[in-house]
């Protein structure tokens, strides 16, 4: 099946776009919805990484092989290392964050009922993708070494926008939205073994 066709059928990559648009819309009608938008990110990116940890703790097939004290350790060792080491750098990575956002993004200009509509939304979204990865996907090779690293590349350059405005003063707004929204769909692409070629099955009935 080609890749447009792929996505075609792919509810989770439209829910996914529909959910940036919405929060474009939202932004455009009321600039100071970038207050609550600015966090609905941060909770995303650590709902990413709490789920991310999990997969690769639970990762059934694994590509690489690892070295622990010059000796090849077993798959369990080389899973629980590499996991618990992203679990607490990608968490301290955040946790500097959260702090460095509290005080430029004061809590009390979010907008919590739509804070709480977009954390259902992610948390489900992003659940489904995990359960289909432990489910459909488990027998598919993957590198654990890539996991480690996508959630950074997805976030890394959201986290410029959000950064450099302090420094330069000048306000991203819908350019931040439109970054996030490709790199949100670019990282679902690169994460979901229904994409890779000659990998991955078709769940029967559809993607999900």
């Amino acid at each position: 099946m080609k890749p447009l066709q792929k996505i075609l059928r792919d509810p989770a990559f439209w829910a996914l776009m529909a959910f940036n648009i919405i929060l474009i819309v939202e932004y455009r009608d009321d600039p100071n919805y970038y207050t609550t938008i600015v966090w609905i990110f941060w909770i995303q990116s650590v709902i990413i990484g709490i789920f991310n940890f999990f997969d690769m703790l639970t990762l059934h097939n694994v590509t690489e092989s690892f070295t622990l004290s010059n000796k090849v350790s077993s798959t369990g060792e080389s899973k629980g290392c590499l996991s618990f080491f992203f679990l607490v750098h990608y968490g301290g990575f955040h946790l500097g964050y959260l702090i460095f956002l509290s005080i430029s993004f004061k809590f009390s200009a979010i907008d919590f009922s739509v804070l709480k509509f977009a954390f259902l939304s992610l948390l489900a979204c992003t659940l489904i993708q995990f359960v289909q990865n432990k489910t459909v996907y488990r027998n598919v090779p993957r590198s654990i070494t890539k996991m480690f690293f996508i959630p950074y590349l997805r976030i890394v350059p959201m986290h410029l926008t959000i950064l450099l405005p302090e420094f330069l003063d000048w306000q991203p707004g819908l350019t931040f939205l439109i970054l996030k929204t490709v790199f949100d769909l670019i990282g679902h692409l690169a994460t979901t073994p229904y994409y890779w070629k000659d990998k991955a099955p078709e769940p029967e009935g559809g993607f999900i």
